[in-house]
């Protein structure tokens, strides 16, 4: 193939038409003839960038879509370098490649994968998703909060999800998938670390002085939650689960995006970070013990066996508290001038705290 691009501007019609002959989306006798980026989609975050390329064809393209999702790794050198540790490029890229149609939750079409990874850092490692535009769905709000449907619908959605890996059924050949606890997801206390004083700085008028020592004393506890996490059961954990990576189908079925943290530990660190962060306050307490039997009862129906519901509660909790450290890692990237940010991180730390205190989940955490 043609040079691999590196940023949505450097696609060119050549380029897509042999991605696109290459995976069979297009049929050989048709051509992209033009293509064109939709500014107004494109996206440059932390980790890469996400831009929407619409395609005009020549001769017959059959089904072939007419707009399309491009995701690349960040351009930015220090970045690149930082990340490449974690290995979540290729994490995602070889889900979609290799085990994306074994999950009973809809994930979007892919059209291209471009994975090319290597052992020696001196060489650059290669990575390019082409996938469905899923922008004729209903996106989830975290700032706004997932609807008790849609929450329902999402904690039902996962635990299926959940039972098709239950002890790591499906995942024995995917090694690029790292244990919940290993060194690659450890790495997180340091970063808390580095993150904890920026944070309370920007966060001060949120933070409960009553969390204050929690705070202070969740970095050093962040292995043993990982442990605790990998004692559990393990399944195919999203890790990133969260209303902003989550799509709605007119009939309520969610689909889900971003899968670059996926981890193999205890499937209740992604029901605790959606329900505790992602419900309004108000909304979780009315409806999280319907919407955890919701699950539970998803997860049995699937044929999940000897995981009883006593025993998933307390791993929810440890969920609960585990997930004060996303609000604490995201002050290393954001943008403080931008209002929607602000107003999300606030609710959020609003929502985790007031979880982790309903349930006394910051009784996991040694002071």
């Amino acid at each position: 193939m043609s040079n691999l691009p590196t940023t949505t501007s450097e696609i060119t019609a050549e380029w897509l038409t042999e991605a696109l002959h290459e995976s069979g989306t297009l049929p050989a006798g048709a051509t992209v003839s033009a293509v064109a980026i939709d500014p107004a989609a494109a996206g440059v975050g932390f980790m890469g960038e996400v831009g929407k390329l619409a395609l005009t064809y020549e001769g017959d393209a059959g089904s072939s879509p007419a707009t399309m999702m491009a995701k690349f790794p960040t351009q930015s050198p220090e970045i690149k370098t930082m990340m490449r540790p974690t290995r979540v490029y290729e994490r995602e890229h070889r889900f979609y490649a290799e085990i994306a149609g074994e999950t009973t939750v809809r994930t979007p079409e892919i059209y291209h994968v471009t994975c090319n990874t290597s052992t020696d850092e001196s060489v650059e490692e290669e990575y390019l998703l082409l996938m469905e535009d899923l922008g004729n769905l209903t996106l989830g709000d975290q700032l706004a909060g997932v609807s008790v449907d849609q929450a329902r619908a999402a904690v039902v959605g996962l635990a299926a999800h959940h039972a098709r890996f239950w002890n790591g059924a499906g995942m024995e050949n995917a090694d690029f998938i790292p244990v919940i606890n290993g060194p690659l997801n450890k790495a997180g206390e340091a970063i808390y670390g580095a993150s904890l004083p920026g944070f309370k700085e920007v966060f001060a008028h949120a933070l409960r002085p009553e969390m204050v020592p929690y705070a202070e004393a969740y970095g050093k506890n962040h292995p043993l939650l990982l442990d605790k996490f990998g004692a559990m059961p393990h399944t195919l954990v999203h890790f990133d689960y969260r209303a902003d990576n989550l799509f709605f189908e007119e009939d309520g079925t969610v689909v889900v995006i971003d899968w670059q943290s996926i981890s193999q530990g205890g499937g209740a660190a992604d029901v605790a970070y959606f329900l505790s962060q992602n419900l309004s306050v108000e909304d979780r307490r009315a409806h999280e013990d319907e919407l955890l039997h919701a699950y539970h009862d998803a997860l049995s129906a699937a044929g999940v066996t000897g995981y009883e519901f006593d025993q998933f509660f307390q791993d929810y909790r440890v969920g609960v508290v585990y997930g004060w450290i996303i609000p604490v890692f995201a002050v290393g990237t954001l943008d403080s001038s931008s209002e929607r940010a602000m107003a999300l991180w606030t609710a959020v730390i609003e929502r985790s705290q007031a979880a982790i205190f309903d349930h006394k989940a910051y009784e996991f955490l040694e002071l």
